[in-house]
């Protein structure tokens, strides 16, 4: 169905990738700038106040580049990978410390939603981040990230201020400095955050853009409404009633909420109250807000495990940064090794590449598209260690030693691979969207395919409901998404047939 592409190119392509006429534009825009290689807190720090950026996940830093934002250098924060010995690996650390859960930076919400630790202490954190963006956005995207954006639209903030949580940064000297989510500001490093064992909180998005709401035991934090995270004191009663007057009167000294396209500061302002009612209401019962915005439990199953209940992948077990990565800059470039679809791949490009570019124009592979540009819409997904990944936002130096299999992986030789292997999950998928027609244009289709394939490698047999979840964020414009998770049921009973294919063993 697609088309084979060997991993050679043509020396006159790999000169000048234009002319293989599969260009992608993702990296267009973004200004050059280094990669540092922190030795260590301290260096990482001292780095983040002179100017650069910290980099975990880096979604938010590629479109803060890709909209004229200037960053002298990158600070890779997780690239050391776990247990390097570095004081570098308490950014991916997950822990119980002085009677509190510690939640390090470089830590992804996928980690949070599936983490033994935060289930058993804190399982209202693993819902509420549950609801975080896309499967993709929660797979690469981490706290620290999230936070330190200090985007008001995204979803850390209310949730850790409502929690009371403490964050902690550290200083270029090594020292360490506390304050409270609504308290912070950019420029500094984030080591983490400290959430308090006791208590609880409900958190619902259903009615973004226009706000967002977390209600705790003794706070409510806001979200998408004002200019940043704003959180007010709540008494609730034992029924769950929020008396209005009293929180009439905590909402005023936060002056008007925001008046834009996405609503009127008076319609902001009551669906402020709504939320919080609801939101209170559900603490005070043990439910959840609503059924789509952070309730019950998260299943083992809804993201791929291993055994250490870590997801897969680069994200919280990364390669470490190519060695001459440093050097990279106005005229350096990176040296990528990687495998792509089972093959050894290399190639020189610029740190500002993305892998998407990498993928289209180095390797020649056209099979991934590029849509929104933003790491929404799921056509340019990939696997990146069998996990989907938003290669338009993901620099092509994060996948450094990384397993990346494209749809063209689905053409390996069935006599290669066994049965139960990524490919040839990819192979049943594939099949079952050209019995079930679910497809049209196939613009969005190897995306959709491949968001499957990684969910039906862990677990032949989801729930529609975690299908659905799976693909709510890969857009499609012209089939109906019946067929698309019909057929995603039916690759799902096709390997569950085969004796010789077995899902990865739940911890």
């Amino acid at each position: 169905m697609w088309r084979h592409a060997a991993m050679t190119v043509e020396p006159e392509l790999a000169a000048d990738p234009s002319r293989s006429g599969l260009i992608s534009r993702s990296h267009l825009g973004i200004e050059p700038f280094a990669l540092a290689r922190p030795a260590s807190l301290a260096d990482a720090a001292a780095n983040v106040v002179s100017g650069a950026w910290a980099h975990a996940g880096g979604i938010d830093v590629a479109q803060r580049l890709r909209d004229g934002g200037q960053a002298p250098a990158l600070v890779p924060l997780r690239q050391a990978g776990r247990g390097s010995g570095s004081d570098l690996d308490v950014l991916t650390d997950i822990s119980l410390r002085d009677g509190a859960l510690f939640i390090g930076a470089a830590v992804t919400h996928a980690r949070i939603e599936s983490d033994a630790l935060v289930r058993a202490h804190r399982p209202d954190l693993a819902a509420a981040w549950r609801t975080i963006g896309n499967v993709r956005i929660r797979i690469a995207g981490t706290v620290g990230g999230n936070l330190m954006s200090l985007n008001p639209g995204y979803d850390a903030a209310p949730i850790l201020a409502a929690a009371g949580a403490e964050l902690v940064f550290v200083d270029s000297d090594g020292g360490e400095q506390r304050c409270s989510v609504a308290d912070r500001v950019a420029g500094r490093l984030l080591v983490g955050c400290q959430v308090p064992l006791e208590g609880r909180v409900v958190f619902d998005r259903s009615l973004k853009p226009v706000a967002s709401v977390a209600v705790g035991d003794r706070h409510a934090a806001i979200g998408c409404a004002y200019r940043d995270v704003e959180v007010i004191e709540l008494d609730i009663g034992a029924d769950g009633t929020v008396d209005l007057d009293v929180l009439r009167a905590g909402l005023d000294p936060l002056g008007e909420p925001l008046d834009n396209a996405d609503a009127s500061s008076g319609y902001r302002r009551r669906v402020i109250e709504v939320l919080i009612e609801r939101c209170a209401q559900a603490h005070a019962r043990g439910g959840s807000a609503s059924a789509g915005s952070g309730g019950g439990e998260p299943s083992a199953t809804d993201l791929p495990r291993r055994p250490n209940a870590v997801p897969a992948g680069p994200r919280d077990q990364a390669a470490a940064l190519p060695d001459d990565s440093h050097a990279a800059g106005d005229a350096g470039s990176v040296e990528l090794r990687l495998h792509l679809n089972g093959e050894p791949f290399e190639a020189a490009a610029p740190a500002s590449e993305m892998l998407v570019e990498t993928i289209r124009s180095r390797a020649g592979l056209g099979g991934t598209r590029v849509g929104c540009d933003q790491a929404v819409c799921g056509a340019c997904t990939v696997l990146v260690d069998g996990l989907p990944t938003a290669s338009c936002s993901t620099f092509a130096w994060q996948t450094a030693g990384c397993d990346i299999h494209t749809i063209e992986a689905a053409n390996e030789s069935p006599s290669v691979e066994p049965a139960g292997s990524l490919p040839a999950v990819i192979r049943a998928v594939q099949q079952t969207f050209a019995t079930a027609s679910a497809f049209q244009c196939g613009y969005c289709t190897p995306g959709l395919i491949l968001t499957a394939s990684s969910l039906l490698a862990h677990n032949h047999e989801p729930d529609r409901s975690t299908i659905v979840d799976w693909l709510d964020s890969n857009i499609c414009r012209c089939t109906g998404y019946l067929m698309v998770i019909e057929a995603v049921e039916a690759a799902g009973a096709a390997l569950r047939s085969r004796s010789d294919a077995h899902p990865e063993p739940a911890p």
